[in-house]
């Protein structure tokens, strides 16, 4: 039986993308116009519904399944 693929929001796809690009929160907060603590809480909640502990383990994740891509 395989698992069901993660559902992440479109803003936690874009904030995952940056961050696989290199950005930092600071930098994907301007770039989104929005606040890094804003940004903070998009990534807690992309490593809770992958159920990992860090942003490059959330990235390798999101890669595997298709969700984001290498530029």
């Amino acid at each position: 039986m395989s698992e069901d693929p993660i559902r992440l929001t479109l803003r936690e796809t874009v904030v995952l993308q940056w961050s696989a690009e290199g950005k930092t929160s600071w930098e994907i907060a301007h770039i989104l116009q929005c606040s890094e603590s804003a940004v903070n809480f998009h990534f807690c909640n992309i490593r809770r519904k992958f159920g990992v502990t860090s942003r490059s383990a959330a990235m390798l994740k999101a890669l595997d399944q298709g969700l984001i891509k290498l530029r």
